[in-house]
């Protein structure tokens, strides 16, 4: 790695930082970025347009890491072993790359244009395991948008509230990965198909 890339990643790590510690966009300050890099105010802009590009920059990275995570679910052969899979790269994800995490799900952006779009396809791949559990018939006919999005919110409020420190009673790691299974295993029991009743 060369000198320039080198003071280009520490400039994004840091900021990345400073822009979690400030809570977002509005107290962010590249002055500071700059003197936690060691570089001057001025050297930043060589790297970087100025903080909007700096704020595309580090969700763009943090869904490229997210989709890597998400891929790996790809592997797995059913439909419902697929959904479940996502469900645990998720958590990996978040638990291996809380900062990325952090950045692209829990803070407020203003750079609209680009997260929307990183955004939108990551979860049309789960839309897209959906749909497929839904044709498989372990989830219940619906919308899969809407179903979806459920799940999302789901795991989301779980790993959210994990990383928070809020369900620090449930135990270790390996202990609250095992719980976050059987709460999404729970979840998508409740979302399939109902057996219909014998009259």
């Amino acid at each position: 790695v060369d000198e320039e890339d080198d003071t280009r990643r520490r400039l994004l790590d840091n900021a990345r930082a400073h822009y979690l510690e400030v809570g977002g966009s509005a107290h962010f300050s590249l002055r500071e970025v700059a003197r936690r890099s060691g570089v001057s105010p001025a050297a930043v802009y060589r790297h970087f347009e100025g903080k909007d590009f700096i704020f595309r920059t580090l969700i763009t990275e943090g869904f490229r890491i997210f989709h890597v995570y998400l891929m790996q679910s790809l592997a797995e052969p059913t439909p419902l072993e697929r959904l479940r899979a996502a469900g645990r790269q998720y958590l990996a994800f978040a638990g291996e790359h809380w900062q990325h995490y952090s950045v692209i799900f829990m803070t407020r952006h203003t750079t609209k244009p680009n997260h929307d779009a990183d955004n939108a396809a990551t979860f049309q791949f789960l839309v897209d395991r959906v749909r497929e559990c839904v044709e498989a018939k372990v989830l219940r006919e619906d919308d899969s948008s809407a179903l979806a999005a459920a799940i999302w919110a789901h795991v989301h409020g779980l790993v959210s509230l994990r990383l928070t420190g809020h369900l620090r009673g449930v135990g270790s790691d390996e202990a609250f990965a095992k719980f976050y299974a059987a709460s999404v295993d729970d979840f998508l029991h409740a979302l399939a198909p109902r057996k219909r009743e014998r009259t």
